[in-house]
């Protein structure tokens, strides 16, 4: 949960990615520090405090006119960002205090051709008796050295629509042919050789998956965030009357690529004539016969843009004042908050309606009236060389393009009242007693595209608005009751507990509870602990989602597709799966496109729980500036609301070791004696639900040091973290997922240790800063059926997967001046400019795509930058 001077203003966003409040939202220049709680708080803060707060405390004024300028700029080429921001204050008596603060923020994209370790993901397979690299080696026509084997995006090739085994790609020899089965043709095109060895022995492939242009899609989009956001603070006769107004606008902009892999359906089918007893033809014009000579299925490059911008208001007003005589001790506060969020996204989609996509002819309703709709034939020769390749990009968007844009609007009214003083007094001192009264509103209103309202988006779902509001009245009380004070080994025993009672219009009703020990064993010893529960309550588009509706092709989610051929790289569980289910090892799948529908949970979700233990000791020794906190932490969360992909549903079922489990009930199989489409996938349902739940225990450990030497004073500064256990159990104790060890602690992406430190002289008006940040080794080895510590078949030579990376270290240096009106900072992060490590993704558990590096774990994706910030006080 994140707040802003302990007031809870709503988030913001797009359709289902309205989520927590943006810490860009307010001006660096205002804030005046960030208390982080690491523990469940939701008795004091309620829904979304499961795992702690962030409380951005602002200033309560500001002498006279400040200005900032932050930027930093990498060595290399994407990725530089700039700040720039004011504040001024002003004062009328003793009474009126006023702040006014203003930012513009720009962060320039980091596309992946930006840095060598994004822009070429490799398998990284090595040679178990030499040590080099295994990877195959590029003998496309495109390659222009075998070595620069890049798996950035498969395209450029036509794929047979009877076999999906047999595709065109373009001749690296110059030798023109088609297919074997149809006798599809392509000038300049002939069957691929999926993966062949050369005379010495080296695996090579012929496919198309890398070219110049995709180096320009963005790993890290550009972001330009304008915030404003002002203050008054005004004594009134014994009361004070605090007011924050807050505005923001945030564009984001996305660029990247897509496959674009239509059927398209011709009345001529060589080598088999009317004699295979089908018609591929159009309905509108049974007599189109295109360019390939038979039902094929080109696999396009096509852009995939998206442009989002935020514009987000709060406004929160708090009263605040004593009771007088009646109750000296005693202080009571009003606040309330509103806040709006309206947000515009434009995508660029392809349409069904000019798609010419034959396995929709009939099938799918781009109209949105109900009723299955025809397609024309393409009016594009999507078999144009250079429409395969990406040359005429804009010619394809032209021919089947469009783009359109929704909106999403969240609003949310919170008014709190709370009353807080002394009950009575004990030997130790007083009971401190706080109640108070919560009330909620928020509201949804999201407006897809007209094309996605519709249903004419190929590719992606369609969906209707999501329209909903939500209530929640709650009442919560805390209590501070001192036990001992003064007591031998006892110097201050206190305890602390809160309890929070919540009332949903749609989630329900209950009640959590928080207690704590605070012991001050003696001056130097300190132990703590606390136990609680938490809750969050189901997003307003969790609840709300229509039901929508996409198409998926059967290749781009079925592991069964030939699945015994070896040039197609299965595991031997998915083998294994798909044989006990009945599927030929030379299925070549479904021509028709197979149905996902997903939808809100409605009334049936429940709340997200959590259970929080903490217990901790802190050391401060008298004979020195030091503090040592030490705490051992266990959370658990339970009935997580999430949403399965439909490639998630179909893997889950046939990539586990226990098959068949409970992913296989939400997707249903033709039959094998199905007349037209035997064994293809008809529908995938991904409904949101309650699903996960997770543990995790670990041990976190601050040390601060400070001390006065002749030379200057120093500051030293460790925090680290130990994961001990990561559980993620997928759908609960009840459900059959095949996971047989759920505990991903030290998994590539679940780091078992990470930490930072700094170390910090300060000597007159400059300051000298050495930082450092750690990330632990990972390995997902234990995930994979296999043992990837031995030597595993690629592509039936043995090769050594890597599955693990080293631990990585960061170090940064800064330097400090600071005048009396002017303070300058400058300094280097990534000094050493470490790189992220890097793993294998073929056939293996957890593993990010290609070798693309884990970003969601810390690492460093920018490289060596230098960062400067001038401030100025007037």
């Amino acid at each position: 949960l994140v707040l802003i001077d302990g007031k809870r203003p709503g988030p913001s966003g797009t359709r289902g990615t309205v989520s927590a409040l943006d810490l860009n939202v307010v001006p660096q220049s205002i804030i005046s520090r960030v208390e982080i709680l690491k523990d469940g708080a939701s008795t004091i803060y309620g829904s979304d405090a499961v795992c702690g707060v962030v409380n951005i405390i602002t200033r309560d004024e500001v002498d006279g006119l400040e200005l900032n300028f932050n930027g930093s700029a990498p060595f290399d080429q994407g990725g530089e960002e700039f700040r720039v921001n004011a504040s001024y204050g002003l004062s009328f008596g003793d009474n009126i205090d006023l702040t006014f603060s203003a930012e513009y923020r720009l962060q320039h994209e980091l596309n992946i051709g930006d840095r060598s370790y994004l822009e070429c993901p490799r398998d990284l397979v090595t040679d178990p008796n030499t040590g080099g690299l295994l990877d195959r080696l590029n003998f496309s026509a495109t390659a222009s050295d075998p070595r620069e084997n890049c798996s950035n995006l498969y395209f450029n090739t036509v794929i047979d629509a009877f076999s999906f085994g047999q595709r065109l790609v373009p001749s690296p020899d110059g030798v023109e042919g088609p297919t074997d089965l149809q006798g599809l043709f392509i000038p300049g095109y002939r069957l691929r050789a999926g993966t062949g060895v050369t005379p010495d022995g080296s695996l090579f492939y012929e496919d198309i998956l890398d070219a110049d242009f995709l180096r320009e899609q963005d790993y890290r989009p550009e972001n330009e965030n304008i915030a404003l956001f002002a203050t008054s603070d005004v004594v009134l006769g014994g009361m004070e009357w605090d007011s924050e107004v807050l505005f923001s606008r945030r564009t984001t902009t996305v660029e990247g690529f897509r496959q674009f892999f239509p059927i398209v359906g011709s009345d001529t089918i060589n080598n088999f004539g009317s004699g295979f007893g089908a018609f591929y033809g159009y309905i509108q014009d049974p007599s189109y016969s295109n360019s390939a000579g038979g039902l094929a299925l080109p696999v396009l490059p096509y852009p995939s843009n998206t442009e989002v911008e935020v514009d987000y208001t709060s406004l929160s007003s708090t009263l605040s004042g004593g009771f007088g005589d009646f109750l000296p001790d005693w202080g009571w506060q009003i606040s309330g908050t509103y806040s709006k969020g309206e947000g515009a996204y434009t995508n660029n989609q392809i349409l069904i309606s000019r798609s010419g996509d034959w396995s929709l002819d009939g099938v799918a309703d781009f109209t949105g009236d109900g009723v299955p709709d025809t397609l024309a034939p393409p009016t594009i020769d999507l078999f144009d060389p250079a429409i395969l390749s990406g040359a005429n990009i804009d010619g394809l968007v032209a021919a089947v393009g469009g783009n359109e844009t929704g909106n999403t609007t969240y609003e949310q009214t919170t008014i709190t009242a709370v009353a807080s003083g002394e009950v009575f007094e004990l030997p130790a001192g007083p009971i401190g007693l706080g109640v108070g009264v919560e009330y909620r509103e928020f509201s949804i209103d999201d407006q897809p595209g007209p094309l996605t309202r519709v249903g004419d988006v190929w590719g992606r779902s369609t969906a209707g608005p999501t329209i909903g509001t939500n209530t929640v009245t709650e009442v919560f009380a805390e209590v501070e009751v001192p036990i001992f004070k003064g007591k031998p080994f006892a110097e201050d025993v206190s305890f602390n507990g809160s309890v929070r009672a919540f009332d949903y219009d749609l989630g329900g009703e209950d009640s959590i509870y928080k207690m704590g020990l605070n012991w001050q064993i003696n001056p130097t010893l300190r132990a703590r602990a606390a136990y609680g529960t938490s809750y969050r309550a189901p997003a307003l588009f969790e609840l709300f989602l229509e039901e929508q509706t996409s198409f998926a092709g059967q290749f781009g989610i079925d592991p069964c597709i030939n699945y015994a051929d070896p040039a197609q790289f299965v595991s031997p569980t998915v083998q294994a799966n798909c044989a006990a289910d009945g599927i030929p090892g030379d299925y070549s799948g479904g021509s028709a496109s197979a149905t996902v529908v997903q939808s809100g949970g409605g009334d049936l979700l429940e709340s997200e729980t959590g259970d929080t233990f903490t217990a901790g000791l802190i050391l401060t020794p008298s004979f020195a500036d030091l503090n040592i906190a030490i705490d051992y932490y266990e959370v658990e969360i339970s009935d997580q609301i999430t949403s399965l992909g439909a490639g998630t549903v179909i893997g889950g079922c046939y990539n586990s070791q226990v098959f068949p489990n409970e992913f296989c009930n939400l997707f249903e199989r033709n039959p094998g004696t199905d007349p037209s489409q035997p064994f293809a996938l008809t529908t995938v349902n991904t409904p949101i639900l309650n699903v996960d739940s997770q543990e995790q225990r670990g041990v976190d450990l601050t040390v601060r040091y400070e001390n006065d030497f002749d030379f200057g004073t120093m500051v030293a500064d460790v925090n680290m973290n130990w994961a001990l256990e990561r559980y993620i159990n997928v759908f609960g104790s009840d459900f059959v997922s095949g996971v047989s060890d759920n505990d991903f602690n030290g998994s590539v992406g679940y780091p078992s240790v990470v930490g930072d430190a700094s170390i910090r002289l300060d000597r007159g008006d400059w300051t000298y800063t050495w930082f450092t940040n750690y990330i632990g080794r990972q390995d997902s080895n234990r995930y994979s059926s296999l043992d990837y510590n031995e030597p595993q078949s690629y592509f039936g030579l043995p090769g050594l997967y890597e599955t693990s990376t080293e631990a990585v270290f960061y170090h940064g240096a800064s330097v400090r001046w600071e005048g009396d009106t002017w303070s300058v900072t400058g300094g280097v992060r990534n000094l050493f400019d470490e790189q992220p490590p890097q793993v294998s993704a073929s056939g293996l558990v957890s593993i990010a795509a290609g070798n693309t590096p884990v970003n969601a774990t810390a690492y460093d994706l920018l490289g060596r930058r230098a960062f400067i910030n001038i401030s100025k006080v007037f």
